[in-house]
């Protein structure tokens, strides 16, 4: 009988370990998921693919129309702000190339194409979590 209790709190103790940690988890994905969105609103784009964190997809890039670009989500976290305020961040690393050839960014340039960037996206960017809306925003 002491067996079938210790068993049984055990199990109820990890069920309650991994609901907490769900809603974090489900909130990065959420981030992962507004950062393909947010590249996928990018005017510039056709075609979007996604295998898990690798995006694919074809876009003008210096005078080729149908360039083959990829981009890899690294990390995705979400900061509380340093002020208190209720309003998270949210950073997404990720690594880019355009046909095979990486681009790495330079010093603070991030060497993307200015629709991206204009679209709030980069190697490394952020957005702000907006309770109201339950939505993050990149601008």
């Amino acid at each position: 009988m002491r067996e079938k209790l210790l068993v049984a709190c055990v199990t109820a103790s990890a069920l309650i370990a991994c609901r907490a940690a769900a809603p974090e988890q489900r909130r990065e994905q959420q981030l992962k998921d507004s950062f393909v969105q947010q590249i996928a609103s990018t005017g510039i784009v056709r075609n979007l693919q996604r295998d898990g964190d690798t995006l694919s997809f074809l876009a003008r890039h210096a005078d080729q129309l149908d360039a083959k670009w990829r981009v890899h989500i690294d990390s995705a976290t979400i900061e509380p702000q340093a002020d208190g305020t209720t309003q998270d961040k949210g950073v997404v690393k990720s690594s880019w190339s355009v046909n095979d050839e990486p681009i790495r960014p330079r010093g603070s340039q991030s060497d993307l194409p200015l629709p991206f960037l204009d679209n709030g996206v980069a190697q490394e960017c952020w957005a702000f979590w907006d309770s109201r809306s339950h939505q993050w925003s990149w601008k």
